[in-house]
Parts: structure tokens; C-alpha cells; sequence
């Protein structure tokens, strides 16, 4: 069976329900409000089709991109090419990486945190702390767990179609171990496009990362300093009052 990762053309339209200006609009607040220093190198971990690449070159960024994938990374530098643009795609592990330049900005997108215990956990950090200038920002979507991620029976499926090619996404999730807080991710696409069909599939094993914790292990690591953390892609909604939690994004800066 095919995998998701090995299928950026079909990911990229499972996850195009983005909007991907707006999104940017928010990196650029965040440095407005946050960033100690000036913002002009940005790092997006687990890059996979690098859906903002095009959006922050525009704006006038330096985009690096760092992924497992080399199906994704292939499809990014194609992306770059006909936009005719540089950019730094590295083919890594986000547990364990190393730049040769440290950039102003990190990011990760959609939970794709993938650390499957704590020392993995651990190293992440440290690795983004080695690759992020101090005063520089990290921000992290959707990956503190607010609820337990094994507590939806039914995951989340939605469908969406681009140019003939509709691809229906059912996102699930399982617990592994409750002491180690780890669950399995399922992505699973069911794929018509122009009447070919295919079922693609990808699974991981994830530790879950829960809000407490995580400010604990912000405030003990002396690389990072918490600044907080928000509700739909919006700074004007802090999670402290949300009524619903969708989305939400964090904010930390390297000390």
C-alpha cells in the first residue's frame, strides 16, 4: 500500500483546507510582538510539501525546510524551482538535526511533532535551541495534547477535491501506552482522481505532550522562555479563554 509521505501531491490536497496568507499573517505578528530580533530566516520542521515556502519567499524569507521525506523534499525543491526561488531543504530527522546556519524562526505545523519518548522529546528541543538565533521564535501548531488524542473514537474525516483529483482524509488515533503517553497516528487517503483509485496510508507513534507539563519543561530547560499560547491561528484569542479548543498555536523564544 502506498504511502502518505511518499504521496505529496495527493498530502498536499488532504491539507489544503489552510489559509496559508493568513497563517503567514500570523508568523509576522508574532515577530512584531515577540521576536527580539529581526525575522529574515525561517525554519519549517516536518516540511513535508512546504505549503508556506511560496507565500514567505514572497513576503521576502529565507525558507529552509527539514523532513524524513525525500518524496516531499523532492516535490518542495520541484515547488521552489518553478517559482524560481533558493531555498534550503535538508533531508533530517527533527529529533536529532544540525544547520550549518542558525535561522530566526522555527515552525512545525498540524501536530507533526513526531517524538516517541521523552529523551526524544528532550533532544528536539535542544536541536531547535541549536538551530534558532536567541531572541528568536518557535511556534508550534497543534502540538500539546488538551485532551487525550485516543479519547476521539472516531478520528476526523473530511474531503476535499482540486482539479479532478478528490481525496477523502480520515485522521484516527489509538493509545500505545498510557504510562509512556504514547498513541499511533493514522492518516489514511482515499484517493479518485479522474476516476483512478487508491487507498494510501501512513501510520506513527507519537508521545503525547500534555499543557502542564510542557511549561514545565519549558521553564527547567533554560534554553526557552514560554510566551503563550492561542485558539485558532488567532493572538487575540489566549487559550486560557477559550470556550473550544481548535487549532491552537505556541509560542516560546530561545533564551
Amino acid at each position: 500500500m502506498p504511502s502518505v509521505y511518499n504521496s505529496p501531491e495527493y498530502y498536499e490536497i488532504a491539507f489544503s483546507f489552510r489559509d496559508i496568507s493568513k497563517e503567514v499573517d500570523v508568523f509576522e505578528e508574532s515577530f512584531q510582538r515577540f521576536s527580539r530580533i529581526p525575522v529574515k530566516s525561517v525554519l519549517e520542521l516536518a516540511c513535508g510539501n512546504s505549503p508556506h515556502m511560496e507565500e514567505l519567499i514572497k513576503r521576502g524569507y529565507q525558507y529552509s525546510g527539514l523532513d524524513l521525506s525525500k518524496a516531499m523534499l523532492e516535490y518542495s525543491r520541484k515547488k521552489a524551482l518553478r517559482i524560481n526561488a533558493e531555498v534550503n531543504l535538508i533531508h533530517g530527522n527533527m529529533v536529532d538535526f544540525f544547520l550549518k546556519k542558525k535561522v530566526d524562526f522555527v515552525y512545525i505545523m498540524l501536530g507533526s511533532l513526531s517524538v516517541k519518548n521523552t529523551k526524544e522529546l528532550i533532544t528536539h528541543f535542544k536541536s531547535v535551541a541549536r538551530a534558532l538565533k536567541k531572541g528568536g521564535l518557535y511556534l508550534l501548531d497543534w502540538c500539546i495534547q488538551y485532551a487525550s488524542p485516543w479519547e476521539s473514537k472516531n478520528g476526523s474525516t473530511w474531503t476535499i477535491e482540486r482539479k479532478g483529483a478528490k481525496v477523502k482524509t480520515t485522521v484516527s488515533w489509538k493509545v500505545v501506552s498510557r504510562v509512556e503517553q504514547t498513541f499511533e497516528e493514522t492518516i489514511i487517503l482515499e484517493v479518485n482522481d479522474h476516476g483512478k483509485k487508491a487507498k494510501i496510508t501512513g501510520k506513527d507513534i507519537k508521545r503525547a505532550i500534555y499543557p502542564q507539563e510542557f511549561l514545565c519543561f519549558i521553564s527547567n530547560s533554560k534554553i526557552f522562555e514560554f510566551l503563550g499560547w492561542w485558539n485558532n491561528w488567532d493572538l487575540g484569542q489566549p487559550l486560557e479563554r477559550a470556550k473550544k479548543i481548535d487549532r491552537p498555536i505556541t509560542l516560546i523564544r530561545r533564551i
